[in-house]
C-alpha cells in the first residue's frame, strides 16, 4: 500500500510540474480559467443577492467563439488583400519586420505591442457585439 501511495504521489507531482511549466508559458490560460470559474460561480452569487435573478446559459460563449472565428477570417482576408494590392508590405511583414522590431527602442516596442494588443482586443469586442 505504501508503495502505491508513493507511486501515486510521484505521478501527481510529475503531472503538476508539467502542468505548471505549461501554464507558465501559456499564462493566458489562467485568465480564461478564472473567467470560466467566475462564470460558473456567478449563478450562486447572483441568487444569493437576489433569489429571483436569472443567469446566462452556456450559449453566451458562442458570441465570443464566433467573434474569434470572424477575427481569424478577417485576418486571412486582409493578408490576401495585402498580397494582391500591396505586395511589398506583405513581404516586409513576412521577412523584415522581426529584424526591425529588434532594433527599435524599448519605448517603441512597448507602444507598438500595446497598440497591437488593444487593437485585437477592440476587434474581438466589436465583433462580439455586432454578431
Amino acid at each position: 500500500m505504501k508503495r502505491w501511495k508513493q507511486w501515486f504521489t510521484d505521478e501527481l507531482t510529475t503531472k503538476l510540474k508539467k502542468l505548471w511549466s505549461y501554464l507558465s508559458v501559456w499564462r493566458e490560460l489562467s485568465s480564461m480559467a478564472v473567467g470560466l470559474l467566475l462564470w460558473i460561480q456567478s449563478a450562486v452569487f447572483l441568487r444569493w443577492i437576489d433569489p429571483t435573478a436569472g443567469t446566462y446559459d452556456a450559449g453566451i460563449f458562442q458570441i465570443y467563439l464566433f467573434a474569434i472565428i470572424g477575427l481569424f477570417i478577417l485576418h486571412g482576408v486582409v493578408r490576401i488583400l495585402m498580397k494582391l494590392i500591396w505586395p511589398t508590405s506583405d513581404d516586409y511583414l513576412d521577412h523584415e519586420f522581426r529584424k526591425d522590431f529588434k532594433t527599435i527602442t524599448p519605448w517603441q516596442k512597448l507602444k507598438l505591442s500595446t497598440f497591437i494588443f488593444f487593437a485585437f482586443l477592440f476587434a474581438v469586442a466589436l465583433l462580439a457585439r455586432t454578431i
